[in-house]
């Protein structure tokens, strides 16, 4: 559950694998949780992805999972999804990454759905919680393309963020089932109408399309 108190200034940081905690808002992401755009997670996929172990002479495996823990009075319960995949050897990178998104965004969305159902729906209003999706894009374009992109975010001041936060209230209760960005107009800005809306995806992150056909990867049932 995100907070108003995770809102950090991080105008003068990278996005890592080192950031685990922290809210930012954005000019043309909106919203961006830096625990969902560690790339860390995308990372160990696509490391599955392109080292090409096990299976067989057709097929090698690629398992991948995100998970959660919840303290519930005192007891620690842990949860998450889990996925085994069987990818075909011998496929261009460029479909390999398309690939891995499909996997990744399959896991995230049953990931979301988890959160929506008991018990974690009376502790955390989490599930697709407006900037989870589209943090969780940000973070699997870095990871496949080892690169940083912060400095392609427009970054506003913690001031700026505590204002639309202030004003439009805790960004759990804006739910989005899509990696389209949801965009909140500063309310100082009487030009605008205050209301949310859909942006767009920057060129950056709107590249690799999802690849499911069953020739190319099929999921193992656990």
């Amino acid at each position: 559950m995100t907070k108003r108190n995770n809102i950090i200034d991080n105008s003068d940081r990278f996005i890592t694998s080192d950031i685990k905690y922290g809210l930012i808002y954005t000019e043309n992401l909106g919203w961006i949780d830096l625990g969902h755009a560690n790339p860390a997670g995308a990372e160990r996929l696509w490391f599955e992805m392109i080292r090409a172990r096990g299976g067989d002479s057709e097929f090698y495996e690629v398992n991948y999972h995100q998970s959660m823990s919840k303290n519930i009075h005192g007891l620690n319960i842990n949860t998450g999804i889990y996925r085994r995949c069987m990818v075909r050897r011998g496929l261009p990178e460029r479909t390999l990454q398309g690939i891995a998104l499909s996997i990744f965004l399959g896991t995230s969305h049953r990931f979301e759905s988890l959160q929506d159902f008991w018990p974690y729906v009376y502790l955390t209003d989490s599930g697709y919680s407006a900037e989870d999706l589209v943090s969780n894009l940000f973070g699997f374009y870095q990871a496949v393309n080892y690169a940083d992109y912060t400095s392609r975010l427009q970054i506003c001041s913690k001031e700026k963020a505590y204002r639309i936060w202030d004003f439009y209230g805790p960004v759990g209760e804006f739910k989005n089932k899509s990696v389209i960005p949801l965009l909140f107009p500063d309310p100082i800005d009487k030009d605008k109408k205050h209301e949310p809306y859909s942006g767009e995806l920057p060129l950056f992150m709107d590249i690799i399309k999802p690849v499911a056909n069953p020739n190319y990867v099929r999921e193992l049932r656990i």
